[in-house]
C-alpha cells in the first residue's frame, strides 16, 4: 500500500535540514526523511491488536512539522525515545475489519478514531502503568523506551489500512458522521486546553490562531463559558468570519495595531519604549495561544492582565529567543498541553469532545474546506501553506 511516513535516520534528517535552507520542496527529495512509497499492508502482531480501514484523515499541523522537519533537534521532545518509523495522520476515522482474539469492546465494522498516538504504558503492556498513565496522562509517559513496541510498521491516518493496540482507538459514537469524526480528535485537544484553565463568568479572553484548533477552541471555551467575553486574533478575513460565527465578541486583526486594538478592548494601558518596545499594563484574564511560536508566545506574555493565565496548545518544535520578563513582572501564570488525556471522573476529552459534538454544541459545519485523496497529498499539503490563497481551515485525505 501507498503511504506517507518519516524515516527517523540522521543522515536524511541532516541533509533535508541543509538543503532546507535553499529550498523548502527539499522535503520531497530522495534524500528526505518524509517518504510516499509504498510498504506492506500492516498486520496484526498479536491477539490484543486490531486492524483498521481508514476513511478520512485530516491534515495537522504536527504532521507539517514532520514533512519539512521544521524542528530544532535540541528541543525537548526531540531527545524522548522515539520510534525508527512515525507514520503521519492521526485526526482520523476508520472501520474495524480485524480483532485479535483478546480485544474486547469492538466489533467488525465499528468506527473509530485514533486516541492514543504515541507510545504510552498501555501500547508497551507494562504493568504498574507509571504514574502519568495511570491518572490519564498518556501523552505524558515516563516509561518511553523502556520497551519496544511489538512492530513499528502500523501505517497511520494518511495509510489505507492501519492496525492499533487495543488501548488506541477511541470507539466513534453512531450519532457522529464521519466529519465529525475527523474533527473528534482536534476538539479533544481544544477541550484539554480549555480545561486547563476554564474562563469564569465576564472573563475577557483571547483565542490566538483562526485555525482548526483556534476556532474549536473558542466553540469549546463559548460552551463552557457562555458568559466569558471570547476574542480571536486572526491573519485572514476569512477566519475572521469563521471566529464570529463560532462565537467571538469581537476580532482582533494581526497587524501592527494589534496592541491598540486589545487596549481598547481590555481598557489596558499601552505604552512604548524605546526601540519600539510595547507594553500593555492590564488585558486579557486569559490567553489561548493555539499557535505557539516565539511572535505569538512573545505577544500573548504581553497582552495577558497581571496574574492572568496563558494556555500553549499550539505546538512550536523551533524554539527560539523570546522575552520572558512579564512572567514573573506581572505574576503570569503560563501553562501548556499535550493533546488530551482524562479530565474529570475518568471521562476522556474524546468522551467530552464526543458530546459536544453530537449535540451540535459544536458546530463543525464549513471548517473542512478541501479534499484530497491520498495520491495528491502535495496539492493538500500546498493548500495548508498558503492559507491566505486556498482559505484552508481543514484540509482531509480521504481514501
Amino acid at each position: 500500500m501507498k503511504t506517507l511516513y518519516f524515516e527517523n535516520k540522521l543522515g536524511n534528517i541532516v541533509a533535508l535540514k541543509i538543503a532546507s535552507s535553499f529550498t523548502k520542496s527539499a522535503a520531497f527529495a530522495p534524500f528526505s526523511p518524509f517518504k510516499y512509497s509504498e510498504v506492506e499492508q500492516p498486520e496484526i502482531p498479536n491477539p490484543r491488536w486490531l486492524k483498521v480501514k481508514n476513511r478520512a484523515c485530516g491534515l495537522c499541523g504536527s504532521d507539517i512539522h514532520f514533512i519539512f522537519m521544521d524542528m530544532n533537534t535540541k528541543c525537548f521532545p526531540a531527545a524522548t525515545p522515539g520510534i525508527s518509523r512515525k507514520y503521519l495522520g492521526h485526526e482520523m476515522v476508520g472501520e474495524v475489519v480485524e480483532l485479535g482474539a483478546e480485544v474486547k469492546g469492538f466489533k467488525i465494522g465499528d468506527r473509530v478514531s485514533l486516541r492514543l498516538d504515541w507510545p504510552s504504558c498501555f501500547q508497551m503492556e507494562i504493568d504498574p502503568s507509571c504514574q502519568q498513565c495511570a491518572a490519564g496522562n498518556y501523552m505524558l509517559c515516563e516509561n518511553l523506551g523502556k520497551k519496544q513496541m511489538p512492530t513499528v510498521d502500523t501505517g497511520g491516518g494518511f495509510s489505507p489500512y492501519m492496525i492499533m493496540h487495543r488501548s488506541q482507538p477511541y470507539k466513534v459514537p453512531d450519532f457522529l458522521n464521519n466529519d465529525e469524526a475527523v474533527l473528534l480528535e482536534p476538539t479533544a485537544v481544544a477541550v484539554h486546553g480549555v480545561m486547563k484553565h476554564t474562563p469564569n463568568k465576564g472573563d475577557k479572553v483571547l483565542v490566538i490562531g483562526g485555525g482548526t484548533i483556534g476556532l474549536l477552541t473558542i466553540a469549546v471555551a463559548k460552551v463552557m463559558q457562555p458568559e466569558a467575553e471570547i476574542y480571536c486574533l486572526a491573519r485572514y478575513p476569512f477566519q475572521a468570519n469563521m471566529a464570529t460565527k463560532f462565537g467571538t465578541k469581537g476580532i482582533v486583526f494581526d497587524n501592527e495595531n494589534a496592541y491598540e486594538q486589545i487596549a481598547r478592548i481590555t481598557e489596558a494601558k499601552y505604552f512604548e519604549g524605546y526601540f519600539k518596545n510595547r507594553i500593555l499594563l492590564g488585558g486579557f484574564d486569559i490567553i489561548y495561544d493555539t499557535v505557539g511560536n516565539d511572535t505569538t508566545m512573545r505577544d500573548a506574555l504581553r497582552w495577558v492582565r497581571g496574574k492572568g493565565t496563558v494556555v500553549i496548545l499550539g505546538i512550536n518544535f523551533q524554539p527560539g529567543k523570546i522575552d520572558y520578563t512579564p512572567i514573573w513582572h506581572q505574576e503570569i501564570k503560563v501553562t501548556g498541553i499535550n493533546c488530551h488525556a482524562t479530565e474529570y471522573e475518568r471521562k476522556s476529552s474524546f468522551d467530552i469532545a464526543a458530546e459536544l459534538l453530537g449535540d451540535k454544541k459544536v458546530n463543525i459545519e464549513g471548517m473542512i474546506t478541501h479534499r484530497f485523496p491520498l495520491e495528491r497529498y502535495r496539492e493538500a499539503i500546498e493548500a495548508f501553506l498558503s492559507k491566505g490563497k486556498s482559505r484552508a481551515i481543514k484540509i482531509v485525505i480521504e481514501h
